[in-house]
């Protein structure tokens, strides 16, 4: 018989419950957490990043204008992020459930796995322990689910919300995937749900039945793991805490105070993303190869296109220059552009290699100048002259919340 060994902790509203936490005033009100706040535009354009649940209430939710969140909740009150103020609390809360197991998986910055087989506290007692200390330490709460893999737990933790425990034991799957929606499975999305349906697949169980050459047909190497997946199955281990984190694409998307049309605000926009790539990528020691660049309009539509360097580069211009020349594709404009994303992936490790022209050499040392500048002094003391104009339009301010890379982690 399997052992329920795998836990997922999930914490409640998490931005939320932390400024509550920090704020008695905020305590049992409506709120709204939002990345970015301008009052004096009635908020048009911020979104809510996180809704207390005392917001939820009034089916306010994550994504949704602060006008929209109004709307529903005209006394809700708006609170900007603040970033190092949820890291901290994701620590204090890594430090906790490090006392009970090694084996704890950062999943985001208010999820996490553990596997506790060999703990001397059984599953359920770590669970009901672990709860106890966040709430008492930390005034937060969070769901646990319990089960044998990955995947059931995270479940399972999403069904009793919030300050939910439950477990779901292997021989309880068949019942609760016959009436599960295949797309509430982890991994599985909208487009994926939308193709399965299409061969007359809803249920999970359905999906655990498929015919594995059809799901292979479809989704290549994925669809025999889809395929388990269908039935309870998950065979992805629990990672160490300590394990180093493998960094595969790095990468910046804002939304634009403003839509607009304006050929130099967009190159500014990218250009600042692009450096602000390129300083996450040497913060790394890192160089990558294939740059890609999405675009989204004004009504929700966007297109999204990679292209390769000669060489693995960290260069801001590079990768600027590349963008930019994706951008041309689609030129003229017909409609305003609302976001733009830039990342880059097929990453190795920077070699400190002697570079083999003169000119590339004096590059380099310019760029490790800028870069130790800017690590010292705060992040664009020094900076292309392109990227005041995106400051003037108001993006710099955007960028500190959205922009961020909760566990950044130095790659040794």
């Amino acid at each position: 018989m399997s052992v329920n060994n795998i836990l997922h902790i999930d914490m409640n509203s998490f931005f939320a419950s932390v400024e509550q936490a920090a704020n008695p005033y905020l305590r049992g009100k409506p709120i709204a957490v939002a990345g970015w706040a301008d009052p004096e535009k009635n908020y048009a354009r911020t979104i809510v990043t996180t809704a207390s649940y005392e917001a939820r209430a009034y089916k306010v939710k994550t994504g949704m204008t602060i006008p929209e969140a109004k709307r529903l909740c005209p006394h809700i009150l708006i609170v900007t992020a603040d970033p190092d103020k949820y890291l901290d609390a994701s620590y204090k809360i890594h430090e906790i459930l490090l006392h009970f197991t090694d084996l704890v998986e950062v999943y985001s910055i208010d999820e996490c796995f553990l596997d506790l087989a060999g703990a001397r506290l059984t599953a359920k007692e770590a669970a009901v322990k672990m709860k106890q200390e966040i709430k008492e330490k930390l005034k937060l709460t969070c769901s646990v689910g319990i089960a044998t893999n990955k995947l059931v737990a995270k479940l399972a933790s999403d069904m009793k919300k919030p300050d939910g425990l439950t477990i779901i034991n292997d021989e309880d799957i068949p019942s609760l995937f016959s009436k599960l929606a295949a797309k509430e499975l982890w991994g599985i999305g909208s487009k994926t749900a939308e193709c399965l349906e299409k061969y007359g697949i809803k249920t999970a169980k359905q999906l655990g039945e498929a015919d594995e050459d059809l799901l292979k047909h479809e989704f290549g190497i994925l669809g025999p793991k889809m395929k388990l997946m269908g039935q309870g199955k998950y065979f992805d281990p629990v990672v160490s805490y300590y394990k180093p984190r493998v960094v595969k694409t790095v990468g910046h998307s804002h939304t634009f105070p403003e839509d607009t049309c304006n050929l130099d605000i967009i190159k500014a926009f990218m250009r600042m993303l692009s450096e602000k790539v390129a300083t996450r990528l040497q913060r790394y020691k890192l160089k990558g190869r294939v740059i890609h660049l999405y675009v989204r309009y004004a009504d929700f539509t966007g297109f999204g296109m990679q292209t390769s360097v000669e060489q693995h580069t960290d260069s801001g211009h590079s990768i600027f220059d590349r963008s930019f020349k994706i951008f041309k594709t689609a030129l003229p404009l017909q409609k305003k552009v609302r976001l733009l994303g830039i990342s880059i992936g097929q990453l190795i490790k920077e070699n400190g290699q002697a570079l083999l022209f003169e000119e590339a050499e004096k590059d380099q040392k310019v760029k490790e100048v800028l870069f130790q500048l800017n690590e010292k002094y705060g992040e664009f003391s020094v900076k292309p002259a392109s990227v005041i104009l995106a400051e003037k339009f108001g993006i710099k301010e955007r960028c500190a919340m959205i922009g961020k890379y909760y566990f950044d982690r130095k790659i040794d």
